[in-house]
This record gives structure tokens, C-alpha cells and sequence, in this order.
């Protein structure tokens, strides 16, 4: 399905100039230098290939040059006119043996003299001459070489801006001999991709731009072990899928990768690199990573209107479920592909196919889930509103100390669930339930992140804001504990350790053992308060004691009701600082 999927995308991307899409026996390559000759094939200069970004950093620049990515330890295997220094120039490797750069120049001299006369162009021939002239030892004359690093370069020929490699008739030569290359080392059988009959890729593409795998790629599908093969088949042979189809998923997967649309395909959430697109161009395919990535404070981040508009749409018909059938999209049938790193191979962490309408629902739902009450709505100097849609890195960043201590299995797990409306990963509340007794620290996020899994795995009715008619014993010990922390204040002001950086964790898990002296104490600092402010906190607490039990304080609470009485305690000490509309009710706090 994965590969099916990518496959048709080819078709598509082909047809469109925007993303570049490499033609069979081509492949797009980050090209940092280039080698300029004069056309007797004398050296002219080598010069950078780079070009500044936005952010004024050298970006190295992505050309289409022939063949594919060479796999790495694939012994020695030289480019056609394009490859890194090691092969062009000679260049020896500090951590390699004596020779290895030699005898890699020599094979990329050879390989070019010997079809010189095939080809029969006299830019391919100046190139020629130059290799029978260069000597490794002239590279230190090149100070741009140490700063391109381990970057692939190409030839060009003085006054030319175009490369060697884009001349006709070298172009014209490379096909055909591809073609025979191929006609003459292949096994043919039925595309487990198309179901047609013809040549099977013996290696399938190397995967490019997953964060975290390895620079010169990684393969979605290969055999490393004869305790994977079947049928006295080898490497990708037990799995056919014909050199066409397997050039066609690579490349479409590749363009979503590091194409140069890649940034409206791709995002990352924890370790999981995410590439999404639909059958056909779309609206909402150029939105996802913005509400994905940025969720509410992508409308802050995007400067154009007529895109900040569409944002504003599809976030409305987030929060109305399906009203984005308005655009004529939501029958358009969208994937989205997780993959993570795995030594030379990449895994596959999720993939969804649906629709737009059922994309947009699903988001309708995951919002719901979350939805609580805010804490801040509005800015006030560093801190920004709290986002009525965050976004799962957001959430993901509630559940460890720094990101880097994010578990990695969970940024997949999360997104899987929110875009198929599967249960969300138990493990998820149990990190937030360790981050709140660590840093005793309840806010918006973990708060309604805690409800969207009671809410979605749990079936529990939890509310989004204070509900003082809510029962439930560790709702009210949540709530109870609110107010016993204000209370104290609100009598002592600031203190260095307040009753919640001292009793939050054992009054969470075992009540019996905390709140009996919690509620001596809490005498102790209402008698410091005064008028009405003591009265309305008296009857609070009353109020909520009178609720509790009459069997007393639970010995324990489990996981699960430990959440809830976070999200008590959330919406208790969220009323306290919400202005009361009603007249005669006086406002403890401003």
C-alpha cells in the first residue's frame, strides 16, 4: 500500500515543474563544489557551488546528475562526472589507509577514458584531459575544498554556466546506455507494485532525509541476512518490485524529502520524520504542516493573508467538525507515511490513508478530546496565550524534562492516533503524571492532555471547565487541594516551598496521608484571612468536604484517578483567577 501509494505520486509530481522530479537513470544531488576547465581541459578554477539562504547560511545547491546514490561500503563505484572529492580530486581520508583516495581517483580516470570515444563530446573530453593531467597533490592549492567538506562537485567549462553533465549528447548516451545496462543484468518478474511482468530492481533507492539516518541514505526495503530470504531468492529479489516502479517510489518519496516542496510534505514531530500528500493538489495539502507543526500559532507565523485566510478555515472547520466540504476537497484521498531511523534502514512508524473530510474529522475529534478551559487567553509580555489547537510537539513537550529525554516511540504513536482516532498511547499520560510530581506543575497543556485520554481511551465523562457538581472523589481531592493552596496564599503570600511543592505527589497518591494535616494547617492560615474572602473560602471548602466520602480519605489513588485529580485541581485554581460575572460575588483575585 506504502509503495503503491508512492508509486501513483510519481505521475503526479512528473507533471509538475515545481518539484523538480528526476527522470529514469537521474538523480537529484546536493552539489557543494564545481571544477571549472578550459576547453583544452587545463584547469581553470575550482570554485564554491554554494548559495546563501534566507538566514544568510551556505546551502549547498541541488542538481539532477546521472545515476542514483551510491550505496555506502559498496566498494569502489565512481560517478559519472559529478561525485565527492575522494573520487574527482584524489582526496585522502584522514581515517582511511594509505591509497584509498588513489585508487578511487584512478577508477573515476579510467572509467571516463574509456568511454570517451563513445560519447564523442568535446566537453566530456576536456574533462578527460583534465583527469590525465590532475595530481592529488595540487588540492591543498584549493582552500574551498576543506570548507565544501565531504559535498559532491561537478565540471563545468569556463564561460559555461551550464554543467558537463547537462550536454546533449553526453544526456543522449547516458540513457541509452542505461538502458542497455539494464537489458543486460536483470531477472524479470510480475511488479509486486503494478502487477506487470518485466525487470525486477536487484536494490531498491536509497531514502533520503529522514532525520536521524545516515547521510547517504537509508532503504525502505532491502536484505541484509540469508535469514531473511525465501525461495533460494536474493537481496531485493525476494520481494519483486521492477526497476521502474522501484525508481518511481524512491523518487516521488525523495522529492517529499528534500525536494524543493519538501517543506510543505515533511515535518518532524519527536523522531519521527512525517511526509503527508494528497492524490492531487490540494489546499489542504499545502496547510497540514503549518496546523500540524505550528497548530494555533501558525496564524501568528504566516505573514500572507490569503494564506493566514486559509489557515483560518481549516482551523474553523477543525473546531466545527467538516465544514471544510465547503472547498470541493474532502472526498480527495489523503496519505500520510511516519518514518523513523534504523541503522541503513528506515522504519516505517505509521501510515494512514484517508480522506480530507475524515483527515478534518478526525482533528475535530482529537480537538475535542483536548478541549479544557485555557489558563492564559491573552499575551502578557514573554508569554503567549495558551493554543486553543496545539501542537503535538507542544503536547510531546509537556511529558519530558527537555525534548531531547522525549521517549521515541511516543511522538509516532500520538500522531498515529490523532489522525486515525485510535486510543492515544497510555504511556503518554503516565509521562505527564511523572513530569506533574516532578516539577509539581499543572497547566493547560497536561491538563487537557490528561482529559483526551480519559476522555478517548477511558470513556469518562470528564468536563472542560469546574464542575462543582462533579462526584468523583479524586476530582474532589483535586479540587480540594486547590483551595487549600490559595488559601495558604492568600494568608502567607509567596513562599519558598507552599503546600503544593511539598504535598502535591502524596496528596495525588495517597490522600489518607496528606489532607488530615493539610486541613490542620489550612485552619491555621483562615484565620489570617478576613471579611469575605475568608466566609466564600470557608464555604468552599465545606462545600467540597461535605462531598467527599463519609468513609474519609482513600488510602490510594491509581494512575488513573491521579489524573483526574490533576484536572480538579486544574480547574479549581483556574476559577480562582477567573473574574465572576456574577453581581454580589466577591473577586479574590485580579
Amino acid at each position: 500500500m506504502i509503495l503503491q501509494a508512492l508509486n501513483e505520486l510519481y505521475d503526479r509530481l512528473a507533471t509538475d515543474p515545481e518539484y523538480e522530479i528526476a527522470p529514469p537513470g537521474f538523480s537529484p544531488q546536493k552539489i557543494s563544489f564545481r571544477i571549472v576547465l578550459r576547453p583544452d581541459g587545463s584547469l581553470f578554477d575550482i570554485s564554491d557551488a554554494r548559495s546563501p539562504d534566507e538566514k544568510g547560511k551556505l546551502q549547498n545547491t541541488v542538481m539532477l546528475v546521472p545515476g542514483e546514490a551510491k550505496p555506502p561500503g559498496a566498494g569502489i563505484n565512481p560517478g559519472l562526472l559529478w561525485d565527492n572529492q575522494t573520487y574527482l580530486l584524489g582526496r585522502q581520508p584522514e581515517d582511511k589507509p594509505d591509497g584509498f583516495g588513489q585508487k578511487r581517483f584512478e577508477a573515476l580516470r579510467q572509467r571516463h577514458l574509456e568511454v570517451e570515444s563513445a560519447i564523442n563530446d568535446p566537453s566530456f573530453s576536456a574533462v578527460c584531459r583534465f583527469l590525465e593531467q590532475w595530481s592529488p597533490d595540487d588540492i591543498a592549492r584549493f582552500p574551498i575544498l576543506n570548507d565544501v567538506g565531504t559535498g559532491f562537485g561537478i565540471f563545468s567549462l569556463q564561460g559555461e554556466k551550464r554543467p558537463v553533465h547537462e550536454a546533449k549528447r553526453i544526456q543522449e548516451w547516458w540513457r541509452a546506455n542505461s538502458e542497455e545496462a539494464q537489458d543486460g543484468d536483470v531477472e524479470s518478474s510480475q511488479c509486486l507494485l503494478t502487477g506487470v511482468v518485466g525487470p525486477v530492481a536487484r536494490l531498491h533507492p536509497k531514502i533520503k532525509g529522514v532525520t536521524g539516518s545516515q547521510a547517504a541514505g537509508a532503504s525502505i526495503v532491502s536484505f541484509n541476512a540469508n535469514a531473511y530470504e525465501s525461495y533460494g531468492k536474493s537481496q531485493s529479489f525476494n520481494a519483486p518490485v521492477s526497476e521502474e516502479a522501484a525508481f518511481q517510489y524512491g523518487t516521488a518519496l525523495n522529492s517529499l524529502l528534500t525536494g524543493p516542496r519538501s517543506k510543505r510534505h515533511r515535518i518532524r514531530i519527536g523522531d519521527t520524520t512525517t511526509v503527508f500528500w494528497t492524490e492531487k493538489p490540494t489546499i489542504v495539502e499545502g496547510l497540514f504542516a503549518d496546523i500540524f507543526s505550528g497548530g494555533s500559532q501558525a496564524l501568528e507565523e504566516t505573514e500572507d493573508p490569503t494564506r493566514r485566510a486559509q489557515i483560518q478555515q481549516l482551523l474553523e472547520a477543525v473546531r466545527s467538525g467538516g465544514r471544510y466540504e465547503e472547498h470541493g476537497e474532502s472526498q480527495t484521498p489523503f496519505y500520510i507515511l511516519g518514518l523513523a531511523p534504523n541503522a541503513a534502514r528506515v522504519s516505517v512508524r505509521f501510515f494512514h490513508r484517508s480522506t480530507i473530510a475524515d483527515l478534518v474529522a478526525k482533528l475535530h475529534d482529537h480537538h475535542e478530546c483536548m478541549k479544557m478551559v485555557r489558563q492564559f487567553t491573552e499575551d502578557s509580555g514573554s508569554r503567549f496565550p495558551d493554543p486553543e489547537f496545539p501542537a503535538v510537539w507542544q503536547i510531546l513537550r509537556e511529558t519530558a524534562r527537555v525534548a531531547d529525554e522525549i521517549p521515541p516511540l511516543l511522538a509516532g504513536a500520538l500522531t498515529r492516533s490523532i489522525v486515525e482516532g485510535v486510543p492515544y498511547p497510555e504511556g503518554l499520560f503516565s509521562a505527564i503524571i511523572r513530569r506533574i510530581q516532578a516539577d509539581r506543575t499543572i497547566n493547560y497543556l497536561r491538563a487537557s492532555t490528561l482529559k483526551a485520554v480519559l476522555v478517548r481511551n477511558h470513556k469518562l465523562p470528564i468536563p472542560t471547565m469546574l464542575d462543582t457538581a462533579n462526584p468523583n472523589p479524586a476530582y474532589l481531592l483535586g479540587r480540594l487541594f486547590s483551595a487549600l493552596e490559595k488559601t495558604q496564599e492568600d494568608a502567607l503570600g509567596n513562599v519558598n516551598a507552599g503546600i503544593r511543592d511539598r504535598f502535591y505527589s502524596a496528596a495525588s497518591a495517597t490522600p489518607a496521608s496528606v489532607f488530615p494535616r493539610l486541613l490542620r494547617t489550612y485552619q491555621h492560615h483562615l484565620s489570617k484571612l478576613s471579611g469575605g474572602a475568608k466566609v466564600n473560602r470557608e464555604r468552599l471548602v465545606q462545600d467540597i468536604l461535605s462531598s467527599v466520602d463519609s468513609s474519609g480519605f482513600p488510602n490510594q489513588l491509581p494512575l488513573k484517578q491521579q489524573g483526574i485529580f490533576a484536572i480538579g485541581y486544574y480547574h479549581q485554581r483556574k476559577d480562582f483567577f477567573t473574574k465572576k460575572d456574577t453581581p454580589g460575588t466577591p473577586e479574590e483575585n485580579a
